[in-house]
């Protein structure tokens, strides 16, 4: 994958999480040319601001995002259980023939909403 696809992906997964640490303007500028791929004179105009005022909005964000993800580290977590699940569910298919179906029933249902808090109804 290019480096620079790979640093949207980073930087738009880190906005999901650490929008709320941002200004009000650096979330606007940031959304407006980041993700909505505003020219910095476009998000300019629209936050009433000048084009280097623009930049260093989203400048600010964008270090902001790393910082944050540096010190709190919620996407490293994240990956990470989300790989010790997937581990889980292979074992599950793995060796749900060898363990009781009423063991393996109630395995399958921990795991069926497992990554997102999600509980089961």
């Amino acid at each position: 994958m290019d480096e620079q696809i790979k640093q949207r992906f980073l930087l738009s997964g880190l906005f999901d999480i650490y929008e709320p640490m941002l200004t009000r303007k650096q979330s606007g500028a940031f959304r407006l040319h980041f993700l909505d791929d505003w020219s910095l004179s476009e998000v300019a105009e629209r936050l009433e601001v000048t084009r280097q005022g623009a930049h260093d909005l989203v400048q600010r964000a964008r270090e902001r995002l790393l910082d944050t993800e540096e010190l709190l580290g919620f996407t490293v977590r994240e990956a990470f259980w989300e790989k010790r699940m997937n581990d889980l569910k292979s074992w599950a298919e793995r060796f749900s023939g060898e363990i009781s179906p009423d063991a393996a029933k109630v395995f399958k249902d921990l795991l069926r909403d497992d990554d997102r808090g999600v509980e089961s109804s």
